[in-house]
C-alpha cells in the first residue's frame, strides 16, 4: 500500500481557498480540509489576516467565511505553481 505524502502549506490554503469560494462555515472548512483545530487556527487567522479570506454574518446561521477577490486571485497563482511543481 502506497501511503501519500504529507501536503504542503500551499497545498493546504488552496483547499482552503476552494473550499470558501461560496459561504462556508468555520466547522464545514475545518472538515473540508481535514486538519485539527489547532493547525486549521493558524491557517484561517493567516488566511484572514492577509485578506484572501473574510467574514460575514449569514442568514441565520451566524457567520460565514468566504473567499475573496484577492483570494480568488492568490488561489489562481497557487495553482499555477501547484501546476508546475507537480
Amino acid at each position: 500500500m502506497l501511503f501519500r505524502k504529507k501536503r504542503s502549506e500551499l497545498e493546504i490554503i488552496d483547499q482552503m481557498l476552494s473550499s470558501a469560494t461560496e459561504n462556508v462555515k468555520k466547522t464545514r472548512l475545518m472538515y473540508q480540509t481535514n486538519l485539527c483545530y489547532t493547525h486549521f487556527i493558524g491557517y484561517m487567522d493567516f488566511l484572514l489576516e492577509k485578506g484572501f479570506l473574510a467574514s460575514k454574518m449569514g442568514n441565520p446561521s451566524g457567520k460565514v467565511y468566504y473567499t475573496t477577490k484577492k483570494g480568488e486571485k492568490f488561489l489562481k497563482d497557487i495553482k499555477n505553481v501547484l501546476c508546475q511543481v507537480g
